[in-house]
């Protein structure tokens, strides 16, 4: 289930869709939800606790989101429900929220745009989260090339190795030197290591 939710919020065609090995929306779910301006909050689970991504909309002229991590319970969960945290913000772009976690920690992604300036890139910010405090241990963002580089769309899940985070989505410009439409960034060791990711564009 899990899985799901985080692979979702890979977005737009089919193509990124299968890319990020997630099923297609049901009924245009997703199209919709986005067309209405609607921040979808998403959960996932990491070391016997649940939590849930949501973002809120804060002014309307210009648009700004804040985005925030709660723990809300598990059945083996260590820590108290009900602690929240406000791990980011993002101006003009609505942010689309995804979450992926395991045994070794928790990762939250969202797309944003960092200041209201119209040479301010798009980008995926990725953040590990330690779920015991909620307090950010890493960010990770994905940025496309400078100057003219955006990451449009993304999501995270975690591979079937347990350890590499895979970011996946659309960018316009270059990333990483290469080309094309669509990316993986792949994260190996991301919970306990700091490596940089390798990228795959298409």
């Amino acid at each position: 289930m899990m899985n799901k939710l985080t692979s979702v919020v890979c977005l737009g065609s089919a193509l990124v869709l299968s890319a990020c090995g997630a099923p297609e929306p049901e009924d245009g779910v997703e199209l919709a939800q986005q067309s209405q301006g609607v921040i979808t909050p998403v959960s996932g689970s990491s070391q016997g606790c649940d939590f849930t991504l949501s973002g809120t909309q804060l002014t309307t002229s210009p648009p700004s989101y804040s985005v925030t991590l709660t723990r809300t319970g598990g059945t083996s969960c260590a820590y108290p429900a009900g602690e929240s945290v406000e791990i980011g913000y993002s101006y003009s772009v609505e942010p689309r929220l995804s979450i992926a976690g395991n045994s070794l920690g928790l990762a939250v992604s969202f797309t944003k745009k960092g200041t209201y300036s119209g040479s301010s890139p798009r980008y995926l910010a990725i953040k590990h989260i330690d779920p015991a405090t909620l307090s950010v241990v890493r960010d990770a963002d994905l940025r496309a090339d400078y100057p003219y580089g955006q990451i449009t769309s993304g999501g995270i899940t975690i591979l079937s190795d347990g350890t590499t985070l895979r970011a996946a989505g659309q960018f316009t410009g270059t990333l990483g030197g290469r080309g094309g439409s669509y990316y993986y960034a792949n994260y190996a060791d991301f919970f306990t290591s700091t490596t940089a990711p390798t990228y795959s564009t298409f």
